[in-house]
């Protein structure tokens, strides 16, 4: 009951980590604006709107450490995560105390400058935790890079059965359905997909590929079950595999999940043959 408490108020994380961002930068905004003499007046809003991004931070802070605690993240990201945005509510807190008391010590050009560094830094490390440590640099590689598609988009095959089964046919589909819940920064349930170790090693409910037995493997369990069902994989806010990449997971591992074999050294039925076919296209 405990666990799930604390991973209850854990989800309210992502609601709250936007709040302290805004507050925090409206506020070194008005920081900026009030030396000017016409924007004077900004200058009573100051501590009211640093003093709620610090609150805003703190529970910010409180629900991160709490949803770190419940689901399973690369540690040492979070701990740089975690540290950063503690960061942000104790420097939060001492310029909102030397605006409330100009005779603190610090100078407050040092805070304000320092908040801000680390609002971006704590704001970047949210994102490659959630979204991938090449989150931000991502566009900028597609923009310069040779393949304007996404390197998690499913391209054609040449000649599928020449290519590799798992690299070139099962790879694309679990990168494009599965890497964002389990990857190297982020592994939900315990479970890795994006080593093909890891990815047979299973999570913290075990095994979820039994090589040669497609129908008892939990990975096709739960891609079958009602996308309603709380155990459906992956979650129905998520992208959903169609019935043919189903198929296609269903045909690899009842080969024995093979990682090395091409798709013509794999028994193929004559139902699945047209959908490697459609590959090509």
């Amino acid at each position: 009951v405990l666990l799930s408490i604390t991973e209850f108020l854990g989800h309210f994380h992502p609601l709250l980590v936007h709040l302290p961002i805004g507050f925090l930068l409206i506020g070194l905004l008005l920081q900026f604006l009030s030396r000017k003499e016409k924007y004077a007046s900004l200058k009573p809003a100051i501590p009211i709107v640093l003093l709620c991004g610090t609150i805003a931070a703190l529970a910010s802070c409180i629900t991160g450490y709490l949803l770190s605690i419940s689901d399973d993240y690369d540690k040492t990201l979070v701990s740089w995560h975690m540290w950063m945005g503690i960061g942000v509510a104790l420097v939060s807190l001492m310029l909102y105390a030397k605006e409330k008391n100009p005779a603190f010590a610090i100078d407050k050009r040092i805070l304000s400058t320092s908040l801000l560094i680390l609002v971006f830094v704590t704001g970047h490390l949210g994102g490659s935790l959630t979204h991938g440590s090449d989150y931000l640099s991502k566009p900028f590689k597609d923009i310069f890079s040779n393949d304007t598609l996404s390197t998690a988009t499913i391209k054609p095959i040449a000649n599928v059965q020449e290519a590799i089964a798992y690299s070139d046919v099962i790879k694309p589909i679990l990168e494009t359905k599965c890497y964002s819940c389990h990857n190297a920064n982020k592994q939900k349930g315990g479970l890795r997909m994006d080593d093909s170790l890891k990815l047979m090693k299973g999570g913290k409910d075990g095994k979820i590929i039994e090589p040669g037995n497609a129908d008892e493997s939990e990975m096709i369990k739960r891609l079958l079950l009602p996308v309603d069902n709380e155990d459906h994989m992956p979650p129905k806010e998520k992208p959903q595999p169609t019935e043919q990449q189903i198929a296609l997971l269903h045909w690899w591992i009842s080969n024995n999940a093979d990682f090395t074999k091409k798709v013509k050294e794999l028994q193929q039925t004559d139902k699945l043959k047209p959908i490697l076919l459609a590959l090509q296209n």
